[in-house]
């Protein structure tokens, strides 16, 4: 019978794959690491984060109060307030642009702005010519009646006031309102559907009724993921924002 003996490991070979496993260990450490830090560290594509450091902060706004409001001394409300404090994050300096919400976009998209402001919703239009932060905001639309009157056990027949343009008359319709158009909304004596923030600004008690939702987000130029993140950081910090819009709104 033949026997067959294993041959057995030298003291080289496995020094050699030690040294071996050692390597591959530190290559994939040295690649974790790099993933991690593309991720924490994303890149602009026009640098867009590195020139609004200790420089200017080019911002493109269109008139919607109470988010924008314009006064002889630039912008304010809402979303300027929000800008201003990324801006001293940033030791930058702001420069308003204004213009219309098309000429605004286009400008974005050529690198010529760094945000755009203005109330703007997320919407698949606005996405597809510029990079939206999340949602920082959301309207929410119902029917409220002014205060101390007692709030309506149903829209069922309901007579709602709403502005002339406005995206809430198929959900009052399907609730069973009547709904009917004014430009004097804040001071009629019924009933009136709008965002929630509104409707206790002028007085009005909110009703259970979800009619819409607006989700509010700021517009930036595409691949610049630095700035995208700093921004939506900034953003994330935000709180009592309903409260600063209806003291905006009441003129407070």
């Amino acid at each position: 019978m033949i026997r067959y003996s294993r041959p057995e490991r030298t003291g080289s070979s496995l020094s050699a794959g030690r040294r071996l496993l050692g390597r591959l260990a530190l290559l994939i450490l040295l690649l974790s690491i790099a993933a991690l830090s593309s991720c924490r560290y994303p890149r602009d594509i026009e640098g867009t984060l590195d020139k609004v450091k200790g420089g200017f902060l080019d911002v493109g706004v269109t008139e919607n109060s109470p988010w924008v409001i314009r006064t002889d001394t630039g912008a304010v409300g809402l979303e300027p307030d929000i800008v201003m404090d990324l801006a001293e994050k940033l030791d930058a300096e702001v420069r308003w642009h204004w213009g219309n919400e098309s000429a605004l976009l286009e400008a974005l998209k050529q690198f010529q702005l760094d945000l755009v402001i203005g109330g703007l919703t997320k919407s698949k239009r606005l996405s597809s010519v510029s990079a939206l932060t999340k949602p920082y905001f959301s309207s929410v639309y119902t029917v409220g009646v002014p205060r101390p009157a007692p709030l309506p056990l149903s829209l069922d027949d309901l007579t709602v006031t709403v502005p002339a343009v406005n995206h809430l008359h198929k959900a009052l319709v399907g609730k069973g309102a009547q709904p009917i158009t004014s430009s004097t909304a804040a001071t009629t004596d019924g009933a009136v559907a709008a965002p929630t923030w509104w409707l206790r600004a002028h007085g009005f008690e909110p009703g259970p009724w979800k009619l819409a939702t607006d989700k509010h987000v700021f517009a930036l130029p595409k691949g610049e993921n630095g700035w995208m993140m700093v921004t939506q950081r900034h953003l994330n910090g935000l709180s009592g924002l309903g409260e600063r819009l209806q003291k905006l709104e009441a003129g407070g």
